[in-house]
């Protein structure tokens, strides 16, 4: 249903006079709400970039810092050692650390767009350096650094990654107040400290011995991590709590603090004033020291990634706490704004309202519901208008009585179409009552016709009798066309399946001139007989149309082919042929059966087309007419596998072609040929 549109532009229109009403404090609001909602959502925003671009940055770091001191300490035991085995540990350790950096690079570079100057600053600190690692590396393989001065340079490059996260913490929480963001921070260089300390002594235990120096740098490392721990123990997140507590009361930690205490309480054997010297050996087992490190230091990864993830959720939180700030004022605002013109509104809504739900309903009712009664009367359901269409009731106001209007209009229009597809039901069942009592009796005549042919020795009344059973066989299919068009199905069955051969034949037997009708290559397959007498009846329609639709002189050929969609049987006929438009129409017919009452041409061919789509329809079959190249109309019809079956040991695997010379034989023969009287099946 199609439905113009009116949309009125002059000075009366209603909506032209609601929307001047409005307009001036609609724009005047709109433009106050728009400035304080940019403002707002552009600080949320940047600090919401902030966010995000910072943790990826700190994660980035932070997988950095971990190699580095994986290398710090591999450097320091090669440096104690001195052997080949842990200087290729020490090679395995740099590349690690090498593809991390390769791997991360992009995403601290990224930093480097910050809004804050000092974070931008801190990075470009780093990359500079860390462009001095491949000096320090070759300086600890050629042997010309110490272990203390190669800790304190390993240190500075991880240092230079804590000042970035200190600038990212700094960036999220601005306030400078003591916050989640810098107890993970203090976290982090306890946690580098805590490392110095293990990378310290493994390098000592590895040269057997530790300097006076290195004693001193052991004792402040241990001292500074476990007071910056006990420091942060009341500021810790909740999910960092479980972690301290853990790592405090693990029997690995506590086995690291006896271990640290025998280090630092060895009685010295040299004046500490004097010349660097080596104290008395180390009372530690290298083995045990390992495995107190092995079991604490995840559990402190564990603490520093709790608090760091709470800093960071902090942080987010804080900027969707901003949005929502910004998104409440600009909600004040526009209720504020709203409240000044919110009756000129109402008083235009109310109205512009009734009026656009008078139309959605009507068009619901037009669109929707009367389709659906049309539908179902059409299928023979019983429809009940007055309860189908309750009245659309909108006051007692003109629109009340426009609405009134349109109820009368479309109770109308309803019974008129449940009316109407009464009446085509009725015609249908007329169709299908003629249609039987004409089955019935053209029946009983084939079956007199077939008691006198038995009893008939005279060959002429024989062959008047086979014309007769000829032009009542052409009879019964008419009446099979009523049942179809009646929406029933035909009483003819097979219950085994037959030849396609046998089935062309029979076909064409329904025809009023087989005689001009020449059957090329057969294809040797045989249809189910469920289908037989459908397909049977399709292409007799066919042949038919081809038949009566091309000059009598001419010959009407037919041919059917395997292929793997099926078998295609081929009618071609050397007559005028059709317009591009009339092609296409007769194939829409043919891929969608329209309703008998759409029918717009009464004679026999258009009938049989409409015959052949419900039939092809029914079983799936697809039907096609298209231009022959040598002139006339082609009908191609493709029968699906599920039609078909395999012919048995009575044929063989060749398909049947008929010559030209045995066609006339056969076309002539065919009078006589009991195919003629059952060439489908009773």
């Amino acid at each position: 249903m199609s439905t113009s549109k009116h949309n009125p532009t002059g000075r009366g229109a209603i909506r032209g006079q609601l929307t001047r009403m409005v307009l001036i404090p609609s724009v005047s609001f709109l433009l106050l709400w728009a400035l304080l909602t940019a403002a707002g959502v552009t600080s949320a925003l940047r600090l919401a970039s902030s966010v995000q671009r910072g943790e990826s940055g700190m994660a980035a770091f932070d997988l950095i810092a971990a190699e580095l001191r994986a290398e710090r300490k591999a450097t320091q035991v090669y440096l104690g050692d001195g052997s080949a085995a842990t200087h290729d540990a020490l090679v395995q350790t740099r590349e690690r650390t090498d593809a991390i950096f390769a791997r991360q690079r992009e995403r601290i570079a990224s930093l480097l767009g910050s809004d804050d100057t000092e974070l931008a600053s801190r990075v470009r600190d780093f990359f500079a350096v860390w462009e001095d690692l491949p000096e320090l590396r070759e300086e600890v393989d050629r042997g010309e650094t110490r272990r203390e001065r190669a800790l304190q340079d390993y240190t500075s490059l991880i240092s230079a990654i804590l000042l970035v996260d200190d600038a990212i913490v700094a960036q999220l929480h601005g306030d400078g107040s003591r916050t989640d963001g810098s107890v993970a921070l203090d976290l982090m260089r306890a946690q580098d400290r805590y490392a110095q300390a293990d990378a310290l002594l493994a390098g000592a235990l590895a040269a057997g011995a530790m300097e006076y120096p290195e004693t001193a740098h052991f004792t402040f490392l241990t001292a500074s991590y476990r007071d910056t721990l006990k420091r942060a123990e009341p500021e810790l997140s909740s999910p960092a709590r479980p972690v301290y507590q853990e790592l405090h009361q693990s029997p690995s930690w506590i086995s690291l603090q006896d271990l640290s205490l025998q280090v630092l309480s060895r009685p010295p054997v040299a004046d500490a004033s004097g010349e660097p010297a080596f104290n008395t050996e180390i009372p530690v087992d290298a083995e045990e020291w390992r495995r107190a490190m092995e079991d604490t230091e995840p559990m402190v990864q564990r603490l520093v990634a709790a608090q760091t993830e709470t800093a960071l959720e902090t942080a987010e939180s804080s900027a969707v706490q901003i949005i929502v700030v910004h998104a409440v004022g600009c909600l004040v605002v526009l209720v504020a704004g709203s409240a000044a013109i919110v009756y000129a509104l109402r008083l235009a809504r109310r109205l512009t309202g009734r009026l656009h739900r008078l139309y959605t309903d009507t068009m619901e009712v037009a669109d929707t519901r009367l389709p659906d009664i049309v539908a179902r009367a059409g299928s023979g359901s019983r429809v009940d208008v007055t309860a189908e269409l309750p009245a659309l009731k909108y006051g007692e106001d003109e629109i009340g009585r426009v609405a009134d209007a349109f109820n009368t209009a479309q109770r109308t229009a309803a019974a008129a179409a449940v009316q109407q597809a009464e009446i085509r039901e009725g015609a249908n069942r007329v169709f299908l009552g003629i249609a039987r009592r004409n089955q019935e009796l053209v029946q009983r005549q084939l079956q007199l016709l077939d008691e006198i042919e038995s009893a008939e020795d005279d060959p002429v009344a024989l062959r008047r009798l086979l014309r007769l059973d000829h032009l009542v066989t052409r009879g019964r299919r008419y009446a099979d066309n009523l049942l179809i068009l009646a929406g029933a199905a035909a009483a003819r069955r097979w219950n085994d399946p037959m030849p396609l051969v046998d089935v062309v034949r029979a076909a064409t037997s329904e025809i009023q001139d087989y005689e001009r009708v020449r059957l090329r290559s057969m294809a040797r397959v045989r249809v189910r007989g469920h289908a037989a007498a459908d397909v049977t009846h399709l292409l007799a329609e066919l042949v038919e149309n081809a038949a009566h639709f091309s000059p009598a002189p001419t010959q009407v050929d037919v041919e059917a082919r395997t292929t793997a969609d099926g078998t295609v049987v081929e009618v071609l006929d050397r007559g005028p042929g059709m317009s591009v438009e009339q092609y296409a129409e007769a194939n829409g017919t043919l891929a969608e059966p329209p309703e008998f009452d759409v029918m717009t041409l009464s004679d026999e061919p258009r009938l049989g087309l409409f015959v052949v789509a419900r039939l092809a329809a029914r079983h799936g079959i697809s039907v096609r007419l298209e231009p022959s190249p040598y002139g006339g109309t082609l009908a191609r019809v493709v029968l699906p596998p599920a039609l078909l079956t395999e012919t048995d040991g009575d044929f063989d695997s060749q398909e049947e072609t008929t010559s030209p010379e045995e066609e006339d034989k056969e076309t002539v023969s065919s009078e006589e040929d009991t195919v003629v009287r059952h060439g489908a099946p009773s």
